[in-house]
């Protein structure tokens, strides 16, 4: 498969996606939610005009909505139709609050200053023209309008990463990270926007089930696959490093960039 093809088929609904934020709720120490800090993050103007780009399952706005002005223009998009199908059914009659636009990131149709806020929740890194996209973003943002986008450090889950790619045989694959990540991105948002903004969400992953963390890693497929036995072997490494220190410490590095004009 070719990568947009790979990707379309990994992001067709929301299963994959909730598969691995199934590892972080159940594992992650901190116990503040990634969504309302996320949320929390951002300043919202009078009334709100709020873009989300990649919105997935709308968890963002599941935990969040009712924290939004009644009067807010929020606009939900995203490039699967099969994603926005899984937001309307996660909201609910939240729906009713919201727009759902399916969209190319790289190629927003809207007028120039639009929003005063896009947000850009882990996803960036997988927009291939993301030079064009960031430019659209300021386009479609007010004089005073902010990026949120948050993605994950160079850190995040590196070594782990390195010994699963080596068991399950897979070999140039790029990071999140090194595609957009709060070091790399923050040098992508510098070529477009005027200031930038880097903040941190604390956590880790102590990990005490082998499934688990095979899931997590089988729900990267087709972007990531294996014969059956690389998955099995990767099973009995993770099983094994478990039974031996009682659990699999994973260093995790969140966070937002946040860019202005």
């Amino acid at each position: 498969m070719s990568p947009s093809t790979t990707l379309k088929e990994q992001y067709r609904n929301a299963a994959n996606f909730l598969q691995r934020l199934t590892l972080h709720r159940r594992f992650g120490t901190n116990r503040y939610g990634w969504y309302r800090w996320v949320f929390e993050q951002i300043e919202l103007t009078h009334p709100p005009r709020i873009l989300e780009l990649g919105c997935g399952p709308g968890a963002l706005w599941k935990r969040n909505l009712a924290l939004v002005p009644q009067e807010a223009f929020v606009v939900l998009s995203d490039f699967s139709s099969g994603m926005l199908d899984d937001c309307v059914r996660n909201l609910g009659p939240l729906t009713a609050r919201v727009r759902l636009c399916r969209l190319d990131a790289a190629h927003q149709p809207f007028r120039d200053g639009s929003f005063d806020t896009v947000v850009a929740n882990m996803m960036l890194y997988h927009v291939s023209d993301r030079a064009n996209a960031l430019r659209d973003i300021r386009r479609i943002l007010t004089v005073d309008g902010r990026l949120y986008a948050t993605t994950q450090g160079r850190g995040s889950m590196r070594e782990l990463n390195d010994a699963a790619w080596q068991i399950l045989g897979v070999s140039g694959r790029t990071s999140a990270a090194d595609s957009f990540g709060l070091e790399t991105g923050y040098d992508q948002l510098r070529e477009v926007f005027t200031r930038v903004e880097c903040r941190r969400y604390e956590t880790q992953l102590r990990v005490t089930e082998a499934q688990p963390l095979l899931d997590y890693y089988q729900s990267m497929k087709p972007m990531v696959d294996a014969p059956p036995e690389r998955w099995s072997a990767l099973f009995t490494f993770f099983a094994q490093a478990i039974a031996r220190d009682g659990e699999i410490a994973i260093p995790i590095d969140l966070g937002m960039l946040i860019a202005s004009n």
